[in-house]
Order: C-alpha cells, then sequence, then structure tokens
C-alpha cells in the first residue's frame, strides 16, 4: 500500500521508509572543526548536517532512520537522543570498518524484504528523494546510484553510463590522474554512451538483495571500491540516476563548508532552511532572543541563534551564521563567515570569509581574513592579523578526545 502526503498540492507517493544514514566517518579534511565535533554534526545555517538530512528524509516519507556512527559517536547519541524528529530515528552503534560494513553491521535493523535508502551523514543537499526512489523501483534495480555531473571529477567516484543508464563502470576515487584517464579511455572506447563528469553522490536504493549479499559476502567493506564492482561483475542490475538541478555539496574542506552555509543562506537549498524565524523577506531568520543595540546594522542574509548580542555600530551580514550565545562587541564587522555557539568578538574586530569554532574569544581589533578557520576554545589576542590560518583546538579539548591525539 502507498502511502501519501500533501505538498504543493501534489499527492507524492511514499515509495521507501527505511534510510540508513552513514555518519561515522572522522571528517579529518574538515579539520581542525572536526577534532571536537563530528563531521555531520557541523553547523550550516545554524543546524547540524545530520538535522538536514533526517528533516529531508522525513519530507520523502522515510519513516525509520537508523544512523550508523562511528567517530565521536556519543555526541551523535546525545544529539539525536535530545530532539524531536519527523521519523522514528534509530543509532547502530558497531565499529564500521568502512561504509557497506555500517549497513552490515545495521542490517538486523533493516527490514529484510524491502527496498532501502543508504545516504551520506556529511553533505548538504535537496535530492529528490521520491524521484530516485520511483526510477529504482520502475527498473527493478538490485541498486541505484545518485549521479551529479561537477567540474572535476577526480574527487569523487566517477560513473559511466549506457544508453538505458545502467552503469557500466564505476570507478572510485581513482588514486592518480594516468590510472584516472587510462581506465576512462579504455571504457569510453566500449561503452554506447557516457557523461565525462557525473559523479557518485553518495545516495543509494539498495534492495533486499544486495542486503543479503553484504552479510554473505563479509570481505565487500566499501560500497564504491568493493560492492558496486562486484554487483557489476556479477551481472546484477545497477543503474545510474541524474539528479538534475538539485543541490548537492560535499563540505569537506573548510571553503566547501563556507560556500554551502552561503548557499543555504541564499535558499539555493529549499525546502532545508536556516534555524529559526524568519524576520525578514530578505533573509533574515532568528532563533531566539536577539538584542541589538543602537546603530548596529544586519545585513541579509544572515542566520543568528538564540541569546545574540550585537554591540553598538557592529555590522553582521551578508552570508553570515552565528550560533547561540554570542556577543558581537561594537563598532566589530563580520561577513561571509559562520561563527559557531558562545563566541566572544571584541570591539573593532573584523572577521571576514572566515570558521570560528564554539567557546572562543576573539580579541579586540583582531582581523581574522579569508580562509581562517580558529578551533574550539581558542582565545586570539587583542590585535591579532591571520589570513588563511588554522588554529587548533585547545588541548585541553584535544585531550578529551583520545582518538584525536593517537
Amino acid at each position: 500500500m502507498l502511502i501519501y502526503f500533501f505538498d504543493e498540492n501534489i499527492l507524492v507517493p511514499f515509495l521507501i521508509k527505511t534510510a540508513v544514514v552513514l555518519a561515522g566517518g572522522r571528517g579529518t579534511r574538515l579539520r581542525p572543526l572536526t577534532y571536537v565535533v563530528p563531521k555531520p554534526l557541523v553547523p550550516v545555517g545554524n543546524i547540524p548536517l545530520l538535522a538536514h538530512i533526517i528533516r529531508l528524509l522525513s519530507l520523502h516519507g522515510v519513516e525509520r532512520v537508523i544512523v550508523a556512527v562511528n567517530y565521536l559517536s556519543e555526541e551523535i547519541v546525545d544529539y539525536v537522543s535530545s530532539r524531536k524528529w519527523g521519523a522514528s530515528v534509530e543509532i547502530c552503534d558497531e565499529k564500521p570498518a568502512d561504509t557497506a560494513d555500517a549497513v552490515r553491521k545495521c542490517c538486523e535493523m533493516i527490514p529484510s524484504d524491502e527496498d532501502f535508502f543508504v545516504v551520506m551523514g556529511d553533505v548538504l543537499t535537496n535530492i529528490d528523494l521520491t524521484g530516485l526512489a520511483k526510477f529504482h523501483l520502475e527498473r527493478e534495480a538490485d541498486a541505484t546510484i545518485s549521479l551529479k555531473t561537477v567540474d572535476n571529477p577526480l574527487e569523487y567516484g566517477l560513473v559511466l553510463l549506457d544508453k538505458d543508464d545502467k552503469i557500466e563502470l564505476f570507478l572510485e576515487k581513482p588514486l592518480s590522474l594516468e590510472i584516472y584517464l587510462m581506465t576512462l579511455a579504455y571504457y569510453r572506447r566500449k561503452t554506447r554512451s557516457h557523461y565525462a563528469n557525473y559523479v557518485n553522490t553518495g545516495f543509494y536504493v539498495l534492495s533486499p538483495r544486495v542486503l543479503r549479499i553484504l552479510k554473505e559476502e563479509p570481505y565487500l567493506m566499501d560500497f564504491g571500491r568493493h560492492v558496486f564492482p562486484y554487483l557489476l561483475e556479477n551481472g546484477y542490475r545497477v543503474f545510474g540516476w541524474d539528479m538534475g538541478s538539485s543541490y548537492w555539496r560535499d563540505l569537506g574542506r573548510p571553503k566547501m563548508y563556507l560556500e554551502a552555509n552561503r548557499d543555504l543562506l541564499e535558499r539555493q537549498v529549499e525546502p532545508l532552511q536556516p534555524r529559526g524565524e524568519l524576520k525578514d523577506p530578505a533573509g533574515i531568520w532568528v532563533a531566539g532572543e536577539l538584542e541589538l543595540e543602537p546603530e548596529a546594522i544586519i545585513i541579509p542574509p544572515v542566520a543568528i541563534g538564540s541569546n545574540v548580542r550585537v554591540g553598538s555600530k557592529a555590522v553582521v551580514g551578508p552570508y553570515v551564521s552565528i550560533g547561540d550565545d554570542c556577543i558581537i562587541s561594537p563598532e566589530a564587522r563580520i561577513r561571509n563567515s559562520v561563527i559557531w555557539s558562545d563566541v566572544k568578538v571584541g570591539p573593532k574586530t573584523i572577521i571576514d570569509g572566515s570558521i570560528v569554532a564554539s567557546d572562543v574569544v576573539v580579541g579586540a581589533g583582531a582581523r581574522l581574513g579569508p580562509d581562517t578557520v580558529i578551533g574550539h576554545g581558542s582565545v586570539i589576542k587583542d590585535g591579532t592579523t591571520l589570513t588563511s590560518k588554522v588554529v587548533p583546538p585547545t588541548k585541553a579539548l584535544l585531550r578529551r578526545n583520545v582518538e584525536v591525539i593517537a
């Protein structure tokens, strides 16, 4: 039986009810932010990535979300258990070795007779999951991979399709340009149809047959390197689905993280939005109490958390997210930046193109320029100028996480 929801006068069938969110990665490219906070809890528009993903799944009718965790798992468990969700959300904490192993170790939680989603917990997207599910079920596929065209496919798994959208080659993150080009040239001669820059987005639909294979073949650890090549070599029906104009961004590096925050503020990821109530149609979201002192200026788009004070003649925006319990002192200026919670920005300080993690003090008259990342608990002295610098978290915070030091 199909279940429907009502959205903009269109009845959309709920086709798939279970999803596994892979949320166990270390997020090493996003350090120092991920030394203390796991990547799925990194905020975009003052909402953790994981919450954006769960909301998207709920909007497309998923009733049961299984979050597979590993690195800093206790942080994710605490976050999930302290919130109410639009779907049933459960944790699978079995210390998997890789992506496919994570699903394998959750297999007893997944219905054995239903197709299900597998999604990455560290990307921002508004992918049409209903369209993906419909495509998969209509073709009676064993696996369907959501694809996106990108300018530089080398950082992702590259895919070649035939004219019927069946996958003929899956090349996972080639180790060298030479190997990549040689393999691609060989398969292009063989394929009937190909698209040079199709990459794997990390959003899949899998059939119960694939779940059985994971149980029976324990050496298949990673989807890109092991599972999908295995399925292709053994004649299973593996398709690629073009996600079209849907938004998708991997938040692998600080620059990409800033761009994702900007895109969300610009409403490129709707129906996903920043946290808070929209106070100005130009794009000012406020999540709670906001104190604006005389002549303070807010330039949209911005997202501001709860219990925030913006001092006299301070300027915030455009393209800024400020977390809860922050103080922006008089005459400070912040633009194109992400400020996490419990941050104090000193008087006449300028922050531009930077990321500031939680519990940070930025002294008076400091200058944080583009590509600067300040780790948790840091203190930036008065008058300091930093551009393209990375400041690690305080040693006390690092000691709390033995895995980081190892």
